[in-house]
């Protein structure tokens, strides 16, 4: 196409998080002499807003101000067909669900969805809508091939309307600091990179910590986040007497900064997408442990990229601690092949590029 393809992303808010940070490095990095590219918070703004503001698209923010968003749906129609794009692309449940509705309402040719998420906390009404508005959708992208085969599974979205787009991260910006040797009998900086969430199954990783410091008393562990499960987590650490142990850290807009200071990273998580934050820490150096869950065991090749634990197990974690502060080998040998994996098939080059080649097949006749 001679001119450019108008691409409308919309998103729930500008928070700190997996989706709306992927989002970012997409609308940073898409090749602007083919795209004129909008974004749009269907809810409220957010940390992230400046951020968007900073690059050279249009940004808006939507207010969202009934519980069934039927004004809202009324606004998002109205702005799409001022600007009349030719593609739309969805990002969490809210923007999915308002945002495609508006999408259908008008006329939108192109109406794209990505599924971040196996949402296990999400009822049958949420999967009933998704599973209608699947029918209006172009294409579904599924962050990893767990997602797609539980929305196949679980939400009876048909599989050739999927397509799995992994996550990607910018390797100029976590920058491979090279294996940090590990000195358990010094002192160990582990790192927690999640919101304070069920889904995160933090509780299991403090219960954990008793049993890992027994044996290694100079053992911390670091909590980025923030969430509503904040207050129950420091109940939990003050009840075990781990206020030595256990850093609250809360939320950081730089975790490349954090990362490159700790020595291993933990994500207990109870279900995941593919866990971006993984994939960061293994671009930094980090030799990391993860719930042993679809997406993340897209990721980790136990023994070679990191190594998994049974998830809602406490006892799992210390033992996979244990063994990984006792075999330095082992975790030298893991970060330089996580690192590897990274470049070859997790880059934000190599994500940005699928999701424009994606879009470019739907004008390629024109």
């Amino acid at each position: 196409m001679a001119e450019k393809i108008k691409i409308v992303y919309l998103i729930d808010a500008f928070y700190i998080g997996g989706a709306e940070r992927l989002l970012l490095d997409i609308c940073k990095n898409i090749d602007k002499t083919k795209f004129e590219v909008h974004v749009a918070a269907v809810i409220c703004g957010g940390s992230l807003e400046e951020e968007f503001r900073k690059l050279d698209i249009n940004v808006k923010v939507f207010n969202k101000k009934s519980k069934l968003g039927f004004g809202l749906i009324k606004q998002l129609a109205a702005y799409l067909k001022e600007i009349q794009p030719q593609i739309v692309h969805t990002h969490l449940f809210g923007a999915d669900t308002w945002g495609r509705l508006a999408a259908i309402f008008s006329r939108v040719p192109i109406i794209i969805s990505t599924e971040h998420n196996i949402n296990l906390n999400e009822n049958w009404l949420k999967k009933f809508l998704k599973f209608i508005l699947a029918f209006f959708t172009t294409k579904i992208i599924a962050v990893s091939q767990g997602v797609k085969d539980y929305s196949v599974k679980i939400e009876k979205i048909k599989p050739q309307k999927i397509e799995v787009i992994y996550n990607g991260i910018d390797l100029a910006k976590f920058v491979y600091r090279g294996y940090q040797p590990l000195k358990p009998e010094k002192s160990i900086k582990a790192v927690v990179m999640a919101r304070l969430e069920k889904q995160k199954g933090h509780q299991y990783l403090i219960k954990a910590l008793p049993l890992i410091i027994k044996q290694y008393p100079n053992f911390k562990l670091y909590i980025i986040g923030t969430g509503s499960l904040e207050d129950k987590l420091k109940q939990q650490v003050e009840q075990l007497n781990l206020q030595a142990n256990v850093i609250f850290k809360g939320k950081s807009s730089a975790p490349e900064e954090i990362l490159k200071q700790m020595d291993l990273f933990i994500l207990p998580s109870v279900w995941e997408g593919l866990g971006i934050a993984i994939l960061e820490a293994q671009a930094v150096g980090l030799p990391v442990l993860v719930s042993n869950i679809p997406g993340p065991d897209e990721v980790i090749e136990p023994g070679k990229t990191g190594l998994l634990f049974e998830p809602k197990n406490s006892g799992a974690i210390s033992k996979k601690v244990k063994e990984l502060l006792a075999q330095p080998e082992l975790a030298e040998q893991m970060v330089k092949q996580a690192r590897e994996q990274v470049e070859n098939k997790f880059s934000l080059e190599q994500m940005v590029n699928n999701y424009t080649n994606l879009y470019l097949n739907f004008f390629k006749n024109d």
